[in-house]
């Protein structure tokens, strides 16, 4: 069993907004196949009919429900509620980064129980495997991650870090090496 702590610090407000609108079409398509459905079932056992009878007897004049017109009506409501079920996961969005700055997101932990973890080489997550040449066995050393942010799952395993070349051979930012001066024979100094 491998447990794996994860802190969420941010949801991007654009996929929210492309999956949030794929979602509720979704929802939309399937609750019109639902109320097409319905109204199928409704109307093959003519309870309209039924309906517009008891009305008739108590005083109304006119009855009646056209299928058309009420459909449109059903996929302009439907319509409606995707824009805004959509824009308020957006907000919801933007909601959980600006609190997120303020606590530092929201931490969970995540167990992998699947038979086999611990042979394809997965770690716990208090544990980060990375090479260190001084280290004494096999090159490998670990170290607490408990603090750590998720960043280092974006940029993956430190071994694979390259050196650039400001930190390599110091400061790409060098102030030009000034020339020894020479003392004259009179006390002063020249340059070469």
């Amino acid at each position: 069993m491998v447990r794996r702590r994860l802190t969420l610090k941010r949801i991007d407000p654009w996929s929210v907004l492309k999956f949030g609108a794929i979602l509720n079409v979704a929802f939309l398509a399937i609750g019109l196949l639902i109320a097409g459905v319905i109204w199928f079932v409704i109307d093959r056992l003519n309870i309209v009919d039924q309906v517009c009878g008891i009305a008739a007897d108590v005083g109304f004049t006119n009855c009646g429900v056209e299928p058309g017109p009420a459909f449109r009506v059903l996929v302009l409501l439907g319509l409606l509620w995707v824009v805004v079920q959509t824009a308020v996961l957006v907000f919801l969005a933007f909601l959980h980064n600006l609190i997120a700055d303020l606590t530092g997101g929201l931490a969970f932990t995540m167990i992998d129980d699947t038979p086999g973890s611990a042979a394809r080489g997965e770690t716990p997550a208090r544990t980060v495997t990375g090479s260190s040449p001084s280290a004494s066995s096999g090159g490998q050393r670990r170290r607490d991650t408990t603090n750590e942010s998720t960043a280092a799952h974006v940029l993956g395993p430190i071994s694979s870090r390259k050196p650039t070349p400001s930190s390599a051979g110091g400061s790409s930012s060098r102030q030009p090496r000034q020339t020894p001066r020479d003392p004259k024979p009179g006390g002063g100094t020249r340059a070469r």
